[in-house]
């Protein structure tokens, strides 16, 4: 070969083309797959997460919201979080929240490992227990343990010296493996993969060539989020990419998520079983819910006359969302104008609508992300019309349900020619870093 290059260029495409055909193959085992993780949420989860939700939506919501936001109002309780807790005041509005969440999954879990190592096995009442103190009223504990593992990963400098020094990222890297994350999950692959990709060709979280309408691709889309969860795909494109220190800094995190956490826990417990359903079962259910949420958040897509994917389409917005959490629920300023605050989000909107109204931006009102995504799985796009915001003023709730189905179904390339892509490593070689090359 090394005499005639012509000769080792054509093995070498030959090669390129046997790899793409045999990953797109084992690829598509992801559908079984994802329908596995499907049936482990409705056994195990279903229950818990409906009931929560309901439990505070008719009952107790009237009681709780008011409840809450006078606590959290308590000038002493925010005095004390911005003296001790955050490096700055406004960052206070996260801490009755965090303290909550961080109160319960703790006290939880400390139960069930006390009762485990007591009696030697776990009740399936305490096991449902659990996961409903581990979903919470309304699925404010899950929301505001990704939340905040979300903010942390974005803003390092979120706390105070002396915490960052000793704690640490409490939810990212030490309560958030309770909910399923690899430590610096989010301050690796989210911030450096899918927020510098904007859910593009090589990001983890991509969707593109998938029909977000359809339930098969959708278990396709939960087996690559699974492979981001565990960090798999991420380590795959930091190594690709040359980007050692977020390599090493990733690996170090599913080091503690795969190996040192699981063997405390079995040397203490004596039980591969408390392991599956206290600490293996968070893993599935936020890998399903992430999986859902991003078919939401990133569900439609649009190409200018450039080529170019329009961002006001391609990341979701929801005003006066019920279920908002801190601004999660406005998608396209989280990705395209990240450092803006909560507060100031309804400003930062209005000084786009001249953009929203040009490429009609997926904006919509009064909704969750959750019933976002399952309208858009479902393929309810009347529903989902009732609910967009029509800047222009001039479409007709059909017109907006066929444009709503065409950007949703749109695929920037198949879901074979993408698993191709990353098995030839073409995707890795656009975004080798420059010191890598």
């Amino acid at each position: 070969n090394a005499l005639n290059p012509e000769a080792a260029s054509q093995q070498q495409a030959v090669r390129k083309a046997v790899l793409g055909q045999g990953h797109a193959c084992l690829a598509r085992h992801a559908v079984p797959r994802g329908r596995a993780a499907l049936d482990q949420l409705v056994a195990y989860w279903a229950i818990p997460l409906a009931g929560m939700g309901m439990l505070y939506k008719f009952t107790l919501k009237g009681i709780g919201r008011p409840l809450f936001e006078l606590v959290d109002q308590s000038p002493a309780l925010r005095a004390f979080a911005a003296k001790y807790v955050y490096q700055k005041e406004q960052y206070s509005d996260f801490f009755l929240c965090s303290l909550g969440t961080a109160v319960s999954i703790s006290a939880s879990f400390l139960f069930v490992l006390r009762w485990q190592v007591l009696h030697g096995s776990l009740p399936w009442w305490l096991i449902f227990s659990y996961y409903c103190l581990w979903v919470g009223l309304g699925g404010r504990s899950m929301g505001t343990a990704y939340t905040m593992a979300h903010k942390e990963g974005h803003n390092v400098m979120i706390y105070q010296k002396w915490w960052r020094r000793t704690v640490g990222n409490l939810f990212e890297n030490r309560l958030g493996m309770l909910y399923g994350n690899v430590p610096y999950n989010f301050q690796t692959s989210h911030v450096h993969i899918h927020h510098k990709l904007d859910g593009g060709v090589g990001d983890t979280f991509y969707l593109w060539d998938l029909d977000r309408t359809s339930l098969s691709d959708f278990m396709l889309y939960v087996y690559r989020v699974a492979l981001h969860m565990t960090g798999y795909s991420s380590l795959l494109f930091f190594d690709k990419t040359g980007r050692r220190g977020m390599y090493d800094k990733l690996r170090q995190g599913c080091m503690q998520y795969f190996l040192y956490v699981p063997a405390v826990m079995l040397l203490v417990t004596k039980s591969f079983s408390f392991l599956f359903f206290i600490y293996v079962q968070p893993l599935i259910s936020m890998t399903f819910f992430l999986a859902l949420l991003n078919f939401g958040f990133h569900g439609f897509i649009e190409f200018d006359k450039d080529g170019n994917s329009i961002e006001v389409v391609n990341s979701t917005c929801i005003i006066e969302g019920d279920d908002d959490s801190f601004g999660e629920d406005d998608h396209y300023i989280h990705h395209y104008a990240t450092t803006v605050y909560h507060r100031d989000l309804p400003e930062a909107h209005k000084a786009r609508i001249a953009e929203f109204k040009h490429h009609k931006a997926s904006i919509f009102r009064g909704l969750s992300i959750l019933e976002l995504s399952i309208f858009l799985l479902a393929g309810d796009f009347k529903k989902l019309a009732e609910h967009y915001v029509d800047y222009t003023e001039s479409m007709s709730k059909d017109e907006i349900a066929v444009m709503l189905e065409r950007r949703a179904k749109f695929k920037e390339m198949t879901y074979d020619e993408y698993e191709s892509l990353l098995a030839s490593e073409e995707i890795y070689k656009r975004h080798v870093v420059a010191s890598a090359k």
